[in-house]
């Protein structure tokens, strides 16, 4: 395996491109049209990632000290000018009630703001400060312009539950009870009604958690800047890293998604900074207590973490690596931890969260929030997944990169030549670390992005997404790696075109689906993430005025029986004859329904609701954006 490492640079860039063509050629031989359009996202980064890095190959002069083509500039400019366009971005949210395309291309300028500030600014002793505040502060921004600008942010819908029992807890002063699968897990729930105590009623429940959440995603900034630095000893390479990993559409989305799982991934992330740490005393112990907060926060992740440490692990040793960071240590108490807190929890973990790990596994639940059929609208999917294809391109450039230095200076010249002194790094563990880091990555590059996953959840009913959830530090490493080295091989022209892609990153990043349902550049059949106050003021009159049973779309009904305790039913759209037959009264979004297909059990089109249906019934309540038949 030692011999093949030292060979990955010229297989993969043979092996890359020869299979994106395969991957495109062969679903067109087989008729399969829309699932090659689906294979472009990853095809072209594939390409594209070898060609870079032989085109760039051994040129240097963007940013190294001799021949430096960028000039310096002061990072007070880019400071101001950040500071005032943010701003305008805060005034242009509060005078319109959806997000316009002028926001996002507004945040895209914040991004290539921050590139310039992190590549063009003199190396000081409070830089990399100055770079993550700036990073820190537009993390918070696109996070926040969701969570806090709208009502009621739902996300796929859990979110619900979540604040239901949060909700619970604050009234009662006790664990909730509201569903049994969420009583092993209610940390998250109990810190957010005591936060929400210490602020006072003047902020409900869902703002505390939305505040807590985005606070945590936004600091962890500093987690990744710390996991980078010690991986490799280049302070610019570690704050791009920054820069990617909150360019990453999942990572900002679950610092919207305010559930406990959101927060498992945070703990991964320091749990990672822990091991490739020098394993001392405290970092034992600050391990164990990681492990521990996962598994608290959220029983169902440690799998999916333990996989992937067992992944790291085999690869450390498969390469001979002589200090290991996954080592037996962290397995073995991975292991006992959950063993030992799912016995303790045995009422709950042995009769609901086995059912739960077993539903995430194996068929993705009523939250997922994906549309039946990923291959019906190809293209606009694929542009969707153009935030995904800049950090695969970034991924795949910084590991061959990295390969091209072990292949042509071996490991010792390698990490030297990418510090930023002159410390000999001969002895060190962050050679064989990065290596290992780096097989990692690309191992899970068909986890960890949407396009392979998606496919999988549709076709198989294989929920194998999750694994993304947890691999995005991994892709922001090595991608800010990538990111770096075109930076610093390229010259002025590599510079203006990194200026594009940067700028690019930023606006695909906060305007795809993912991140940017209330209006996003590219639509298709979806929900909105996010309920109007109209809409949470009908809900409860319709549940004050009404006892019976209601038929209604996946996230009225979640709402309703969560939230208010109604009896409500998600219309069956899949059976014969009238949509409504059989429900004493229907709840229908009217507001959504304009500009969205509702989601019943299979989403429903404007155009495909017989209106005569609904004539049929007495309009009982009405809104201007939620009405009741009954």
């Amino acid at each position: 395996m030692r011999r093949l490492v030292d060979r990955v640079y010229g297989l993969s860039t043979t092996a890359l491109p020869l299979v994106a063509v395969v991957g495109i050629v062969v679903p067109l031989v087989l008729g399969l049209t829309n699932l090659a359009i689906m294979g472009l996202y990853f095809a072209v980064p594939m390409i594209a990632a070898p060609a870079l890095v032989r085109a760039i190959g051994d040129e240097r002069g963007s940013s190294t000290t001799a021949g430096r083509r960028i000039p310096w500039v002061d990072w007070r400019v880019w400071s101001v000018t950040f500071h005032v366009l943010l701003a305008g971005l805060v005034v242009l949210l509060s005078a319109t009630e959806v997000r316009p395309f002028l926001f996002y291309a507004g945040v895209a300028v914040a991004y290539l703001l921050c590139f310039l500030l992190i590549t063009t600014s003199r190396p000081t002793r409070g830089r990399h400060a100055i770079g993550l505040y700036h990073l820190v502060v537009l993390a918070a921004l696109v996070i926040f312009s969701v969570t806090l600008n709208y009502d009621f942010f739902v996300g796929h819908g859990d979110l619900m539950t979540h604040i239901a029992m949060a909700t619970s807890i604050l009234e009662t002063g006790e664990l909730s009870s509201l569903l049994p699968e969420y009583e092993a897990f209610q940390l998250w729930h109990v810190y957010t009604a005591v936060s929400t105590q210490l602020f006072g009623d003047w902020i409900p429940v869902h703002t505390t958690m939305y505040l807590l959440s985005g606070g945590v995603f936004a600091a962890a900034v500093g987690l990744m800047y710390g996991l980078a630095r010690r991986v490799y000893p280049n302070e610019t390479a570690s704050l791009l890293s920054c820069l990617v990993l909150i360019s990453f559409p999942l990572y900002l989305f679950y610092g919207m998604y305010s559930i406990p799982r959101s927060v498992t991934s945070i703990l991964f992330l320091g749990l990672v900074l822990a091991l490739v740490d020098r394993p001392t005393g405290n970092m034992r112990i600050l391990t164990v207590l990681l492990v521990a907060a996962i598994v608290v926060y959220h029983p169902a992740s440690i799998p999916f973490v333990l996989a992937i440490l067992l992944l790291f692990a085999a690869l450390e040793f498969s390469i001979a690596s002589p200090i290991r960071a996954a080592d037996n240590y962290v397995l073995s108490v991975g292991v006992l931890v959950t063993a030992t807190y799912w016995l303790y929890n045995a009422e709950f973990i042995v009769e609901r969260l086995v059912d739960t790990m077993v539903a995430s596994f194996l068929g993705s639940t009523p939250g997922s929030g994906q549309s039946g059929d990923v291959l019906a609208a190809p293209w606009a999917q694929v542009a969707n997944f153009v935030p995904y294809a800049f950090a695969l391109l970034l991924v795949l450039v910084g590991f061959l990169f990295w390969h091209r230095r072990l292949a042509t200076s071996g490991e010792a010249d390698a990490m030297a030549d990418v510090a930023e002194s002159s410390v000999d790094f001969r002895s060190s563990r962050r050679v064989p670390l990065f290596t290992s880091l780096g097989l990692l990555t690309v191992a899970l590059i068909p986890l960890a992005f949407p396009g392979p996953t998606l496919l999988l959840d549709s076709l198989a009913g294989i929920n194998i997404s999750r694994f993304g959830h947890y691999s995005i530090m991994f892709i922001a490493l090595l991608g800010g790696f990538g990111l770096y080295e075109l930076f610093d091989r390229g010259g002025v022209a590599v510079f203006l075109a990194l200026l594009v892609l940067t700028s690019g990153l930023g606006f695909t990043a906060v305007s795809n689906e993912v991140t940017a349902s209330d209006n996003p550049v590219v639509e298709r059949p979806f929900y909105t993430f996010y309920l109007t106050d109209n809409e949470v003021q009908s809900f409860e009159a319709v549940d004050a005025g009404y006892d019976g049973e209601i038929g209604a779309d996946r996230l009225s009904c979640r709402y309703l029986t969560e939230l208010q305790g109604s009896s409500c039913s998600v219309v069956d759209a899949g059976g014969e004859g009238d949509l409504f037959a059989g429900y004493d009264a229907v709840l229908i979004r009217e507001g959504e329904l304009a500009d969205r297909p509702l989601q019943f059990s299979e989403y429903v089109e404007k155009e495909s609701i017989d209106e005569s249906e609904l004539a049929d019934r007495n309009r009982v309540y009405d809104s201007n954006e939620v009405a009741l038949y009954g």
